[in-house]
């Protein structure tokens, strides 16, 4: 059976639910409706909902098909008038049965029927994560993937994740960033000011005038949500607070991808949220919000092709305004990485089924409030370049020093040469005195010479006047 596309809108008394089934035969349409529940049987389609809240099925419920579209357009009362339904466009969440796991009661605490329950941790040994060797969404795998880092080479940087322990991953990823880090990489992005230029005065898309705020999933985002399966999360408070934090590592990849490509992500989008994100890349999970931070930090410093300190804090700025459109936005943007991740050369689809899809299911399900106190964490963490280890301040100071002493260097050779050219025009301007006499002693000699020379000349020309050539002188 298909499941079809459907859309369910309200006001204060009424359900509008339009099921999309073009290639139904409306005379085997079933549809029954009981409290909370909805059901749609229509061969070769099936759908059942379960709503946020009753509604009734009574004289002034009312139904249509519109053939040339293929829509039933269905119309039900509330059972308590004015009522609002909270969350009806989270798709999985309708889609996903509500079934609580029989466990101790004075053990969990739920968070308003959403399908996240959280155990209460009993003592210390619970938060305890050293000897976990687990990976995935909220760290619940743990043999259903070995050898998954050798498997897939070109998006783990972690080999044998199970082999290494979860606090001592964070210990090799950044023993592994330092090796990476490029020094004169940085120092190039650093002082390029014409490069960097358009991507520090970028604007992401979701703040620009022109963006929507009345937020819709598009029909091929429904259809991601649809086909997602039903889940009940049972996690420890801190298990959920590290997937939170979790959901903040991604999507600084993904803000980080969206500025560098002017908000027109490329074939290599992909690389980069796979690569800058230490969960998808290194299984880390994290405790707080400065040690996701200082990662997202440092791996944009060290692995994509821009690498700025300050392009870093514009993506920060970026990811607290994503956040604060809400949970629709953030489940549209996390769609648009399954996307990525999907039509990926590299069989980047792994990470859908270990990370994406669950994030996809779990934000349909948590409290919006979560989104709100993460946006405002991550404001309230002023992250500076000592804070990521990589010798930024003595790097940078280094490098004005040898620049300074290139200008100098430069500058002592240009008073080198103008002392040099100034000194040649003086001996121009300024000849010896002593020379000059010699010359004018010799000029005059020459003169005394060249008169006697005409006065013998006379006297030898007067002699030829007296004596013919033909004549005897004897």
């Amino acid at each position: 059976m298909l499941t079809p596309h459907f859309k369910l809108n309200q006001d204060s008394n009424r359900i509008y639910i339009n099921v999309h089934a073009p290639y139904t035969n409306i005379g085997d349409t079933e549809i029954d409706v009981d409290g909370e529940n909805f059901l749609f049987v229509s061969s070769p389609y099936f759908l059942r909902l379960r709503l946020p809240g009753r509604i009734v099925d009574n004289d002034s419920s009312k139904g249509s098909y519109i053939c040339h579209s293929g829509d039933f357009n269905l119309t039900f009362d509330k059972e308590t008038p004015g009522e609002h339904f909270e969350n009806l466009d989270m798709i999985t969440s309708l889609l996903a049965p509500r079934d609580i796991p029989d466990i101790n009661p004075s053990l969990v605490e739920m968070l308003e029927e959403d399908g996240i329950t959280l155990e209460n941790e009993g003592d210390a040994d619970d938060d305890d994560y050293s000897n976990k060797f687990s990976f995935g969404f909220a760290n619940k795998m743990t043999t259903e993937f070995s050898n998954i880092g050798i498997e897939f080479p070109q998006i783990f940087e972690l080999k044998v994740p199970e082999n290494v322990t979860i606090d001592d991953r964070h210990i090799k990823r950044m023993q592994h960033e330092d090796d990476k880090f490029s020094s004169d990489h940085y120092l190039a992005d650093f002082y390029d000011e014409e490069l960097l230029a358009p991507y520090l005065s970028a604007v992401a898309n979701w703040d620009s005038p022109s963006f929507n705020k009345e937020i819709e999933f598009s029909e091929d985002e429904v259809g991601v949500l649809k086909e997602l399966p039903s889940k009940h999360y049972l996690l420890t408070k801190s298990e959920y607070k590290q997937v939170l934090y979790g959901l903040v590592d991604i999507l600084y990849a993904y803000c980080y991808d969206k500025r560098t490509t002017l908000n027109e992500s490329t074939v290599e989008s992909s690389w980069t949220i796979n690569k800058l994100s230490s969960t998808l890349s290194w299984f880390c999970t994290f405790h707080d919000m400065r040690q996701v931070l200082i990662a997202c930090y440092r791996r944009a410093l060290i692995h994509p092709i821009f690498r700025n300190f300050e392009l870093c804090n514009k993506v920060r700025n970026d990811l607290i305004s994503l956040l604060k459109k809400g949970k629709k936005f953030v489940i549209k943007c996390m769609i648009d990485i399954h996307q990525m991740f999907n039509t990926s050369n590299d069989a980047r689809y792994i990470l859908n089924q270990l990370y994406i899809k669950d994030y996809l299911i779990f934000l349909q399900k948590c409290r919006p409030e979560e989104l709100v106190e993460l946006y405002n964490n991550i404001a309230n963490v002023e992250i500076t370049k000592t804070d990521l280890e990589l010798d930024l301040v003595e790097l940078e100071e280094a490098a004005e020093l040898v620049k300074q002493e290139e200008v100098d260097s430069v500058m002592e050779n240009e008073m080198a040469v103008k002392m040099a050219s100034m000194s040649l025009l003086t001996g121009l301007r300024r000849p010896n005195p002593a020379y000059i006499d010699d010359d004018s002693d010799s000029s005059d000699s020459s003169d005394s010479s060249s008169d006697s020379s005409d006065s013998s000349s006379d006297s030898s020309d007067d002699s030829s006047d007296v004596l013919d050539s033909d004549d005897d002188p004897s």
